[in-house]
């Protein structure tokens, strides 16, 4: 018989008070200041025979060693606390700290090192963990499935091959049949790779009382809104956290990506009708906003085209925070009626092997005749700091990502597979599975249709000690190539994709026959 379930939650803020850098670019930024809050967000499950800590990051990626830290200070804090059971995602937003090492290029900007930054992350993250820890008290959940249309295919597919075309620069993609964000008006547009999941994946928490305390939303939709902002910002959650606040109280959200390697918030085709919707929309918000916009570097572009850019992504954020509030308050309005006390609670933390991405000989010589033509540019040595900061960063991460090619070819043949972590959750009726990866859709569907339960959540860029981050493409898009499916991009290969689709069924089914 199920045991009543203990619930815990809290959050911390994850906007350090000094300058750091901001990742998710081919260039790096330093922060300016904090435009809205950040968060490391935890809800806790426990029954006195598992644990689930759901966190959820305003990152573009957390970094394996600040997991590796956060389990630290909890085993040393918290005697027998099961720090493996620890589920940190994160939300990928494109203006969150950053915390790895940054490269060694000319700048004049300053900003802390990845070390002290990952020192701070874990130590906010442990204390949110803790927080939840120490508050459990017994609870009920309650779960369901909504509609809010959040994520849109961003690979635009060609009749053509259009790589001579739109020929993408070494480092960054080699284009094909496709292109990421690639013009849908062009004569050879001929559809986008993937559709739209609109499926919202939601699991509610509640105090004793019945009240509702906390949330998980999952969503198949990068948080990528203002991806070029130089101030901390948590994109579309945090209107969704505001929203949900003003209606419920100081609840807590842990948002989840679900699988979104090839979807991102913003549509291409609709765009001039989409201004328009946003200028009729929300012309106050847009007057605001425009009259105090985001603090950016003195770089010589066109401030205000910048400027009403970042105001559109503000837009659209606004639009899918009120989708998602939308899906969130109908939802609870059935789902609400079944309160659960004592579901099963079981968690499975697994490592697995997942085939390499192999390349061709030939590759490995175009990409060291690349990286020859790469180190031959020079970096700048002075003038403007942000411009030597955006130029040289790009450089480095052009060289790098060469580099990444060169030594996956040295190793494949002696490397083949490639250690992945995986967690698997049983609530009930429900599961959670994650992988470290920008898994795109397909996967996801593969999963959800044979699972077991009658509901399973997604989570993407879950760290584990074997790594976070990379996109995981299918074998569609590995053929249509650009950016996402390109060797650059992808460590696992579209088999070692449905080897993680074939390992998740295998633990969910195991779950389910406890």
């Amino acid at each position: 018989m199920a045991e009543q379930i203990n619930i815990g939650w809290a959050k911390r803020s994850l906007a350090p008070p000094y300058p750091v850098p901001i990742p998710g670019q081919f260039y790096l930024r330093v922060s300016l200041g904090t435009y809205t809050p950040v968060y490391a967000s935890c809800l806790l499950l426990e029954n006195g025979e598992d644990l689930v800590a759901f966190v959820s990051c305003d990152m573009v990626n957390v970094v394996p060693d600040v997991l590796l830290k956060v389990q630290a200070l909890l085993r040393a804090e918290i005697p027998g606390f099961p720090a493996e059971k620890l589920i940190v995602n994160a939300t990928h937003t494109h203006a969150g700290p950053g915390s790895s090492d940054v490269d060694d290029y000319p700048r004049k900007t300053e900003m802390k090192s990845g070390e002290e930054v990952r020192i701070f992350l874990a130590r906010q993250i442990a204390d949110a963990v803790k927080e939840a820890w120490e508050k459990r008290a017994p609870g009920s959940i309650a779960y369901g499935y909504g509609f809010a249309t959040t994520g849109h295919s961003r690979r635009s597919v060609y009749l053509e091959d259009i790589g001579k075309k739109y020929p993408a620069k070494s480092g960054i993609a080699v284009n094909g049949f496709a292109k990421m964000y690639g013009k849908t008006n062009d004569p050879l547009f001929a559809s986008y790779e993937a559709g739209t999941d609109s499926f919202i994946n939601l699991l509610y928490a509640f105090d004793a009382s019945g009240k509702l305390s906390a949330a998980v939303i999952n969503v198949p939709c990068p948080s990528q809104t203002n991806g070029h902002a130089w101030e901390l910002q948590a994109s579309f959650w945090h209107p969704v956290r505001e929203k949900l606040t003003e209606k419920y109280g100081d609840i807590c959200i842990v948002g989840q990506c679900a699988a979104a390697g090839d979807l991102a918030p913003g549509q291409l085709h609709y765009l001039e009708a989409e201004k328009r919707r946003y200028k009729l929309k929300y012309p106050e918000k847009i007057a605001r906003i425009m009259a105090h916009p985001m603090k950016r570097p003195p770089l010589p572009e066109d401030i205000q085209a910048e400027n009403e850019k970042a105001c559109l992504e503000f837009m659209r954020a606004e639009d899918i925070a009120g989708r998602i509030v939308a899906a969130f308050d109908e939802v609870l309005s059935w789902a609400g009626k079944e309160k659960i006390s004592a579901p099963e609670l079981k968690h499975e933390v697994r490592t697995v092997n997942l085939a390499r991405r192999m390349f061709p000989k030939d590759m490995l010589e175009a990409e060291k005749a690349n990286l020859e033509a790469l180190m031959k540019e020079p970096y700048l040595t002075d003038g403007d700091p942000w411009t030597m900061l955006r130029d040289n960063s790009k450089l480095c991460s052009r060289r790098n990502r060469c580099q990444g090619v060169i030594k996956r070819y040295e190793i494949q043949d002696s490397e083949p597979e490639i250690l992945s972590d995986i967690h698997a959750v049983r609530i009930g009726d429900i599961a959670f599975t994650t992988c470290r990866f920008e898994l795109f859709i397909d996967y996801m569907h593969r999963i959800q249709a044979r699972s077991p339960f009658i509901q399973t959540f997604i989570v993407q860029l879950t760290t584990g000690p074997n790594g976070s981050g990379s996109y995981l493409a299918t074998e569609r898009a590995e053929k249509n190539k650009g950016y996402s499916a390109s060797p650059y991009c992808n460590q696992v290969s579209y088999q070692g994709g449905q080897q993680l689709v074939e390992e998740s069924l295998k633990i969910l089914e195991e779950l389910k026959d406890q």
